[in-house]
C-alpha cells in the first residue's frame, strides 16, 4: 500500500511538472500592427514563457516571427486576424523553433493559432530568405515554418499566397499537432514535411496550390492525418518519398492536375522507397493521371482499405511492379 501511494503521488508531481511546462504562464496583448510588436512581445515574456494575443486587423511583417523559446503561444481572434508579408521582405512569416540553418536545439511547447497569413508572394522576389537557395540561404519563405519543434501545434490557421510553401515541419519535428488547417495559392505546396515523427494532422484543407496538397520526404515517418481535403492542386494530390508507416484515414483527393496519390523513391536510392503507408476510406476522383501510383519497385507494403475510384483519367491504382500495394475493399469506377 505504501509503494502504492509513492507512485500515485510520483504520477501527480510529474503531471504538475507537466502541465505548468505546456502551459502559458502569462498573456500579453499587442496593440501595435506590425510584426516588429509581436516580436517584442515575445522576447519580453518571463523565462516561464507565455501568450502573446492579437487584435482583429492586418499586422505588416517586414520580417519572420521568430518563435525559439519554449512554452509560447501566439494567438488571434480568427479570421479577423491577418499576418501579412511587406512587399520584398522575402521572408517566412512565422518560424516556430530556431531560424539558423540547422537548428542547435530543440524547441518545445510552440503554438500558433486562430489566425489567417498572407504570404504576398506577387511581391515577393525570391523563393529563400536573403537570395537563392542555397547552404548559405536555406530558410525557404514559407508562411509558416516548423523547425526541430516538439511538442508543437498549430490549430485553426490559414495560409494562402506564400513564396514557398503554406505550412512545413523540417529538421527533427515530433509529436507535433496540426489541426483545422487550410492553405491554399502557395508557389509549392500547401502542406509539407521532412524529418518528422509521431505527428498527428486533423482537419486539413488544401486547394489551389502551384505543386502539391501535401508533400512528404526525408524521413517522415509515423505519423496521422485524418478528415482530409485535397483539391485543384498543379501537380499531385499527394507526393511521398522517403516516408514510413503513415496512416491517412477519411480522405477526399479530387481535381488535382497529375496524380491523386503519387509514391516515389529519391532518385535511384531504393531505400528511400515511401513504404508501409496506410490509406483507409479514401476517395479519389477526378485527376488528370492515375488515382493511386506506386512509381517506383522499392514503395512496398503500402495498402488501401476501403477506397473509392471516381473518373480518374488514366485509371485507379498503378505499380511499377505487381503486389506493390495491399487492395482490400476498393471500387473503380
Amino acid at each position: 500500500m505504501k509503494s502504492h501511494r509513492l507512485t500515485s503521488g510520483l504520477a501527480i508531481a510529474l503531471t504538475i511538472l507537466f502541465t505548468l511546462s505546456a502551459v502559458p504562464a502569462l498573456a500579453v496583448e499587442v496593440k501595435e500592427k506590425t510584426c516588429d510588436a509581436i516580436q517584442k512581445a515575445i522576447y519580453q515574456l518571463p523565462p516561464e514563457g507565455g501568450e502573446v494575443s492579437l487584435l482583429p486587423g492586418t499586422y505588416s511583417c517586414s520580417a519572420p516571427i521568430i518563435m525559439d523559446r519554449h512554452n509560447v503561444t501566439l494567438r488571434g481572434t480568427g479570421p479577423a486576424t491577418l499576418l501579412r508579408l511587406a512587399d520584398k521582405a522575402n521572408a517566412p512569416v512565422i518560424i516556430m523553433g530556431m531560424a539558423e540553418g540547422i537548428p542547435s536545439r530543440t524547441t518545445r511547447y510552440i503554438k500558433v493559432r486562430d489566425l489567417m497569413i498572407d504570404g504576398n508572394r506577387a511581391n515577393q522576389l525570391s523563393e529563400c530568405m536573403g537570395g537563392p537557395c542555397s547552404m548559405e540561404f536555406p530558410l525557404r519563405n514559407n508562411g509558416i515554418s516548423i523547425r526541430r519543434c516538439e511538442d508543437c501545434a498549430v490549430q485553426s490557421v490559414t495560409v494562402f499566397g506564400a513564396m514557398s510553401g503554406g505550412l512545413v515541419t523540417e529538421l527533427g519535428c515530433r509529436r507535433l499537432n496540426i489541426r483545422d488547417y487550410t492553405s491554399f495559392d502557395n508557389e509549392f505546396d500547401g502542406l509539407a514535411g521532412y524529418e518528422t515523427e509521431d505527428s498527428t494532422f486533423t482537419g486539413i484543407h488544401l486547394y489551389g496550390n502551384k505543386a502539391a496538397g501535401i508533400s512528404t520526404d526525408i524521413k517522415f515517418n509515423n505519423n496521422k492525418f485524418y478528415d482530409v481535403t485535397i483539391s485543384n492542386n498543379g501537380t499531385v494530390g499527394i507526393f511521398m518519398r522517403d516516408s514510413l508507416d503513415n496512416a491517412f484515414t477519411n480522405m477526399h483527393i479530387r481535381d488535382n492536375i497529375q496524380h491523386g496519390v503519387f509514391l516515389a523513391q529519391v532518385n535511384t536510392d531504393a531505400a528511400t522507397g515511401a513504404t508501409g503507408n496506410t490509406f483507409t476510406s479514401v476517395v479519389i476522383s477526378q485527376s488528370g493521371g492515375v488515382g493511386f501510383l506506386a512509381n517506383d519497385a522499392s514503395c512496398v507494403n503500402n495498402m488501401l482499405v476501403g477506397a473509392q475510384f471516381v473518373n480518374n483519367r488514366h485509371g485507379c491504382i498503378g505499380e511499377a511492379a505487381s503486389g506493390l500495394v495491399e487492395n482490400i475493399g476498393a471500387i473503380c469506377r
